[in-house]
């Protein structure tokens, strides 16, 4: 933009000279580039805060990749989904509340809170259809003292379900490190408390097929005597729309040989062999070859 050329020092090629020269090109080189980065930076849109100039510098365009891999989002809680599912929107209260008894404004937590003062608050409305002779101050205490263990009681719970989700998901991270190995995590070592990990599907155990044949008898056996004794059905349809399958197939096979050896036989042996003599002359030789040359 300023119209200036300058040129890289260290450049293949590029001599720097000695002594005097050297040092005047190189002090010649720094102010040209210092002047282009001023002059960049002056070309961006600028700003005066508290009677200084300042330059809005432009986004970096570098990313630098993370440390860490990017937190999962919390799991909410019973409230908030009870909230998002009823559309309740959360609104802030005041801090302050007016103290009808005290006749002035205290706050709605804490010390000093509004209503809780013992002494002031010593009469308890009793309903129409409530019991006179019921303890209405102890009630009324009761019900804090239990709402205040019920939402303990949930914060405890909320805590106790990120910690197992989060636990669970490490375990499968562990898990699928434990059996990325060639032996599937036979001879990996394992950390204290950890489970071994299970591999999913199904696995089919083998007999031996040497040494002892004495289980590979019974077993045997036990099949000869269920199906003397009738125990196994048979699904007779199924076996015989087999069998007219198989039957179908091998007629198939045979009458496509017949169709071959009939195509074979229309030529007869004597045409055969002339027809194969007939192609073994065209066949072109050596002798052929030397015979053409004479013909030249």
């Amino acid at each position: 933009s300023s119209g200036i050329n300058a040129e890289w020092p260290l450049r293949p090629g590029a001599t720097l000279g000695q002594g005097k020269a050297r040092d005047a090109y190189l002090l010649k080189l720094t102010r040209e580039n210092t002047q282009l980065l001023f002059n960049s930076l002056f070309s961006l849109p600028t700003s005066t805060v508290e009677k200084v100039k300042c330059v809005q510098l432009p986004a970096p365009t570098t990313k630098l990749p993370r440390e860490k891999p990017i937190p999962k989002p919390k799991l909410p809680t019973k409230w908030e989904a009870f909230a998002k599912s009823k559309g309740i929107l959360k609104k802030k209260r005041g801090r302050m509340l007016y103290d009808e008894v005290a006749e002035e404004w205290k706050p709605r937590f804490g010390y000093n809170k509004a209503g809780g003062d013992k002494e002031q608050n010593w009469v308890v409305e009793v309903p129409g259809n409530g019991d006179p002779y019921k303890d209405w101050l102890g009630d009324k205490e009761d019900k804090t003292k239990e709402k205040v263990a019920k939402n303990e009681f949930q914060r405890l719970q909320n805590i106790s379900k990120q910690i197992k989700v989060q636990s669970e998901s490490i375990n499968q991270t562990v898990k699928q490190a434990n059996i990325s190995t060639a032996s599937l995590g036979k001879f990996q070592e394992k950390s204290k408390d950890e489970k071994k990990a299970k591999a999913k599907g199904k696995h089919k155990k083998f007999d031996p097929v040497s040494g002892n044949t004495a289980s590979e008898k019974e077993k045997s056996l036990a099949l000869i005597n269920k199906i003397a004794s009738g125990g196994v059905s048979v699904n007779k349809e199924k076996a015989a729309n087999k069998e007219l399958g198989a039957t179908i197939k091998r007629s198939r096979e045979a009458e496509r040989e017949n169709r071959t050896n009939k195509r074979r036989s229309k030529m007869g042996v004597k045409a055969q062999t002339n027809h194969f003599d007939m192609k073994k002359r065209e066949v072109s030789g050596p002798g052929k070859e030397r015979k053409k040359r004479h013909q030249i």
